[in-house]
């Protein structure tokens, strides 16, 4: 069988899924709001005219536009009877993400989130270390991911994006949740300003896990031209691991080794044949909930305890 995905939203992200979709053989249409003709022309994609049109056409709806659309487009696919990809976050809250999840319960259908660094290698490699006792019981965690302040307009308005915590360092405390566990205790702080000219953000969030394990994860956007760099180091009772990385993305795929690629094929295969995905609605919706606890803090300046 081959799928038919509509992809919204022809920005960046909306892009390279058009690009490893197309590479994975599936039809693809795109719409986005501000226009996808040069998107569909580049990557061999049909444009289409309305979000409605693309529904109407697809077997699955790939959501890579802003994170404040992500609950509406993917209620209406839904009732539609397709399935949906989102990517991360997915939804601004963790209210949303749940309505979304129920939506996709009640319609029978899957909606699959599109958490990609669980697909990268060394992400993938630790938590295959860590689930085979290679570091016994872990007891630190450090992230670190950082780059240029994104370009969307839309990216600096907090009130949608959830700057720098729920769009970028939500991969990261995914990743702390499904290698240490629950979370039991959230803490965090911000700086954000301008410097030459540039507009800033970092943060830095603090986990208790009700393992005792303790997260320490921090983020950041800077200026233009900025290389992206992510890294982390576990340490367990019997080990430790640590990885570092710059431009990781750009590296991977001139090596072949896309992770949006192998994102995108395990989540159409779940599609197909019902196969297990990697992440979970429930892991996505507690992402969501580990974000904007950490914005709480924030603005707070108190923890947050979780259940």
């Amino acid at each position: 069988m081959t799928l038919t995905v509509g992809v919204a939203g022809a920005g960046g992200m909306g892009r390279e899924h058009l690009r490893q979709l197309r590479r994975l053989g599936a039809r693809t249409l795109v719409w986005s709001r501000s226009g996808a003709d040069a998107a569909a022309a580049e990557l061999g994609a049909r444009p289409v005219a309305s979000f409605e049109e693309l529904v109407a056409a697809s077997d699955v709806v790939d959501v890579t536009t802003p994170t404040p659309t992500h609950l509406g487009f993917g209620r209406a696919a839904l009732a539609a009877g397709r399935h949906v990809i989102c990517e991360k976050p997915l939804a601004r809250t963790a209210a949303e993400a749940e309505q979304l999840v129920a939506a996709a319960d009640e319609a029978g259908r899957l909606v699959l989130p599109a958490h990609v660094v669980r697909w990268f290698p060394a992400y993938a490699a630790a938590k295959a270390a860590v689930d085979a006792g290679e570091l016994g019981e872990l007891q630190r965690l450090r992230f670190f991911r950082g780059g240029s302040f994104p370009a969307a307009p839309w990216c600096a308005d907090r009130a949608q994006s959830g700057g720098v915590v729920l769009d970028l360092m939500i991969h990261d405390l995914d990743q702390a949740r499904w290698l240490a566990g629950e979370v039991v205790r959230v803490e965090a702080t911000r700086e954000e300003g301008v410097a030459a000219g540039h507009p800033f953000e970092t943060a830095s969030v603090t986990l208790r896990h009700a393992s005792g394990a303790i997260t320490r994860a921090g983020g950041s956007w800077g200026p233009p031209g900025g290389r992206f760099t992510t890294e982390f180091a576990l340490v367990g009772r019997a080990g430790s691991l640590e990885h570092s990385a710059r431009d990781e993305p750009e590296r991977l795929a001139e090596a072949g080794q896309s992770p949006y690629l192998a994102q995108l094929a395990d989540l159409l295969a779940a599609v197909e044949t019902g196969a297990a995905v990697r992440v979970t609605p429930a892991d996505a919706v507690a992402a969501v909930r580990l974000a904007t606890a950490a914005l709480e803090a924030i603005e707070t300046r108190r923890p947050v305890e979780l259940d």
